[in-house]
């Protein structure tokens, strides 16, 4: 299966666990969003399905759609199931539990939880509302406005170049 969001998500929720922090859905969404912006900065590689996946401006910050949907019956509780994605084979259609397979992806993961293991959800939100962020140029209150990939991709070039600066 291609890499895609829900993959992402399902890995960031089991290496939480693994590591006896599970993850509520607001951090969630932003660690995803936070390796999507990696992964494209780092590698030129998108984690979203260009099918039915974008990354949009909501009110709370960035949020890929289908995270959002797939997890959000876990409201503010800790995310403790994987999550399932409907898909067409050869049978006709089926529910899978999204597997990310991609190395670079899973180093991005991991990564990006060591950065921000200890980074609230309240702290998570205000990293990404910050002045010039993507979210903050892109966001319409009640419009769930696109954010661009290319937008995205310079946001965390520039977060790379600044730690490697202050390194």
């Amino acid at each position: 299966m291609k890499t895609n969001a829900l993959a992402v998500a399902n890995y960031l929720v089991a290496y939480a666990k693994e590591q006896g922090k599970p993850l509520k859905l607001l951090g969630l969404m932003k660690r995803v969003y936070i390796v999507h912006g990696f992964s494209l900065a780092i590698y030129d590689k998108s984690i979203l399905d260009e099918r039915f996946d974008q990354v949009e401006a909501w009110k709370y910050g960035p949020v890929i759609p289908s995270v959002y949907h797939s997890f959000k019956y876990n409201r503010d509780k800790e995310i403790v199931e994987l999550t399932d994605m409907l898909v067409e084979n050869e049978k006709g259609f089926s529910f899978e539990t999204p597997t990310l397979e991609d190395c670079d992806i899973k180093k991005i993961c991991e990564m990006v939880w060591k950065r921000y293991e200890d980074v609230t959800d309240s702290q998570m939100v205000e990293l990404t509302h910050r002045k010039g962020t993507p979210w903050n140029l892109c966001y319409v209150p009640g419009m769930n406005t696109k954010i661009p990939d290319e937008l995205t991709k310079l946001h965390y070039k520039n977060i790379i170049k600044a730690t490697l600066t202050n390194s």
